[in-house]
Order: structure tokens, then sequence, then C-alpha cells
């Protein structure tokens, strides 16, 4: 009888462990992180504000953006932003989150540069509701740029390029 008594011990501990360390499969985070259009390609990324707060005073992504908010749902969202064709990270932009939840309400939130790790990003906060889907749009502006004169005395042309829009899904959980 003892014997039986082990086992059952031993595995409801396992099974126990097996739960605690375990990977966790929820339904939260941003589907597919990665998207393309009009030549760029963008990476997006959702954390809670808290892992940014965890940064002891004075280092730089401690401050950024303004501190970071005290609302338990407050999220870090972050773009970066690269040339498809040649993988250049993209520095000279605006950018900004177009976050649109069930029932057509609509917020934007500009996305300021930041570096980290000697890597230029755009990141901001906002906050989500649990249990809901999302619908982002990453807005890449960048700024007019002079094109490359065709004769010495023919004036430098600037040319703009039209923003490019990708759009990511993202569940709070």
């Amino acid at each position: 009888m003892r014997y039986r008594s082990f086992w059952r011990q031993a595995l409801a501990a396992v099974g126990l462990a097996g739960m605690l360390f375990a990977p966790v499969t929820a339904n939260a985070g941003v589907i597919d992180g990665s998207q393309s259009a009009g030549g760029l390609t963008v990476y997006l990324g959702v954390v809670p504000a808290a892992v940014v707060k965890g940064h002891p005073t004075g280092h730089p992504e401690a401050e950024m953006h303004g501190g970071t908010p005290a609302s338990s749902h407050s999220m870090h969202i972050t773009a970066a932003v690269f040339e498809k064709a040649s993988g250049a990270r993209i520095k000279d932009a605006n950018v900004t989150a177009h976050i649109l939840e069930p029932g057509g309400i609509q917020r934007s939130v500009r996305l300021q540069p930041m570096t980290v790790a000697g890597a230029l990003t755009f990141g901001g906060y906002t906050t989500f509701a649990r249990g809901i889907n999302y619908r982002i749009g990453i807005i890449v502006d960048r700024p007019p740029h002079m094109l490359p004169s065709q004769s010495k005395q023919a004036p430098h042309a600037m040319h703009r390029k039209p923003p490019v829009t990708v759009h990511f899904t993202y569940t709070h959980d």
C-alpha cells in the first residue's frame, strides 16, 4: 500500500512541475509580427509597460516617452522599420500606431524614435483592455528627399514618398 501511495505522490509532483514549467499557450500577443508594404518591412512588438518600468532610475528606457504610465493595462508598442530591398533601417520617419477596437473605437499613438542597444526603433505607450482583438495600423511617413539633378543647370527636385501603412492584429490576454 505504501508503494502505491509513493507513486501517486510522485506522479502528482511531476504533473504539478509540468504545469509550472510548461510553456503557456495563450491567445495573446501580436499575430504575425512582421508585415511588408510599399517597399518597407515593419516589425511590431507589444510588451507590458511594467517591463520598462523595471529599469533603474537614470536608465534611458525608464524615462522614454515621458515615463511609464501607471495603469495595469498600459502597454509599450514598438515598431522597427526597414527598407525591404536593402534591409537598411529607416531612421528618419514619423511613425504612428492607429488602433481600431471592435465597435469602431479608434485612437492614434505617435511612436517616438528611441535607441535601445544601439538600434533605432519607434515606440509609445497606450492601454489595451483584456480579451479584445485590436487592429493596429502602423503608418510610416518619411520626409521628402532631394533627387539628384539631371544636369548642372537644373535645380534639385524634392521627392516625397507616400505614407506606408501595414496592419497587425493584437490580443491582450
